[in-house]
């Protein structure tokens, strides 16, 4: 329930997090079971409580009823200096392509969910409010993975008519206990840039005019940056795997959930099928 109540706020901060706003705070709304335990609710209260402190504010009011299932929405408030917001659209052939912090936390939580139940796999995202209001004034595009690394890759991809080359050393970017998680079911790491639950970390892109300046300020912060890839002319996400330079077909990615009619073993089956054409070298353009 704590996650749950973390959650609440953190997906909602995250929004502002990925166009460099200031929070003012957060509105929630509850319906509530009648029978729902006590210390149950406490503990989504204290989540959200503990979530709004992460990123500097606090919750501002809302609303709650009853119902006969929990249902639970957050929105974040916030203010933008000078009316200039990030944006998706602004990607440009050349730019460096950064991620705030390491990738694959949330898809190695659903993985220790569904192959390791019993055991604990804690997951408690940030929203980068700090990071996203640093460059604000220095990345040319930004969005949040709440949807996973390629997931986002896509839809950046879609809005700015442009693609991405990923450095041969992606796997750096990787979370370290992600990557263990995923060793130990078998799942190959780059799958945890593809699968649907995100990290919420930000995925942005600065022009090599401005790379000097935003490792200089991220580094007075005491934040380490970590650098992705490129953007390339050509409207297409590739990277290595296997030993080889694949471009990945992120439409069928992105589709994957709907096509396993919301079954996850199916999505997962439907993933790791990727994964073998990949393995066999007969992924290498998908239809975008």
């Amino acid at each position: 329930p704590h996650l749950i109540g973390w959650m609440v706020a953190t997906v909602s901060f995250s929004d502002l997090a990925a166009v460099g706003a200031t929070p003012l705070g957060l509105l929630v709304s509850e319906t509530l079971p009648p029978d729902l335990a006590e210390e149950y609710l406490n503990e989504i209260q204290k989540g959200v409580e503990e979530a709004c402190r992460a990123c500097g504010s606090y919750v501002l009011g809302g609303d709650t009823n009853s119902g006969s299932a929990l249902e639970l929405t957050g929105c974040a408030v916030g203010i933008i200096e000078g009316n200039d917001p990030l944006s998706r659209v602004g990607c440009h052939p050349g730019d460096s392509l950064y991620c705030s912090g390491p990738l694959g936390s949330g898809n190695a939580f659903a993985i220790g969910r569904l192959f390791s139940p019993r055991a604990r796999h804690p997951f408690a995202p940030n929203a980068r409010v700090r990071e996203g209001q640093l460059i604000r004034q220095i990345a040319n595009a930004c969005m949040d993975t709440s949807d996973g690394a390629l997931a986002t890759l896509d839809q950046l991809m879609r809005v700015n008519g442009t693609g991405f080359q990923l450095d041969g050393r992606w796997g750096a970017a990787l979370d370290a206990q992600a990557a263990g998680v995923a060793a130990d079911a078998a799942i190959p790491a780059w799958l945890l840039l593809a699968g649907q639950h995100g990290e919420f970390e930000l995925l942005f892109t600065v022009g090599p005019e401005r790379e000097a300046e935003l490792l200089s300020r991220a580094a007075s912060v005491d934040w380490h940056p970590i650098r992705l890839g490129t953007v390339i002319l050509r409207q297409e996400i590739s990277l290595e795997v296997y030993g080889r330079t694949s471009h990945i077909g992120t439409a069928r990615i992105r589709n994957a959930a709907f096509t396993a009619r919301r079954s996850v073993e199916e999505y997962v089956h439907e993933l790791l099928s990727i994964d073998g054409e990949l393995q066999k070298g007969e992924v290498h353009h998908g239809e975008q």
